[in-house]
């Protein structure tokens, strides 16, 4: 009968705590309210290097596009997927230099490929 009676006192006292808190109901929530920007900003973060890799990745194979079009004497500017084109000539090389804004014009992305020249 004793057990009872402690096990219902400790149950009434834990319930009693619950209900006035005790200073630590609101922690939770104030950990979760401070650290939600930090958490949308690294997914931000995340979300835009991906998007900027995507983009680079496409930039370089226009640049190889156009290389190999400028190379066979065809118009490279067919390949250059709205970006500023520049043709150079090394030698027997010809290179397309392709360049775009990304990311609402935070990052600049620059891409190089070189052919033959020639069509061979």
């Amino acid at each position: 009968m004793a057990v009872r009676e402690a096990a219902r006192r400790r149950a009434q006292a834990l319930a009693g705590r619950r209900l006035r808190g005790d200073g630590e109901l609101g922690a939770v929530t104030a950990e979760l309210a401070a650290a939600l920007p930090a958490a949308v900003l690294a997914i931000a973060i995340a979300v835009g290097a991906v998007a900027a890799t995507a983009a680079q990745v496409s930039l370089e194979q226009s640049a190889g596009a156009a290389a190999r079009a400028a190379g066979r004497g065809d118009d490279p500017a067919l390949y250059g997927d709205g970006a500023a084109l520049r043709i150079e000539q090394q030698g027997e090389l010809v290179c397309a230099v392709l360049s775009r804004e990304a990311l609402g014009g935070a990052l600049e992305l620059t891409a190089r490929s070189c052919a033959h020249g020639g069509g061979r």
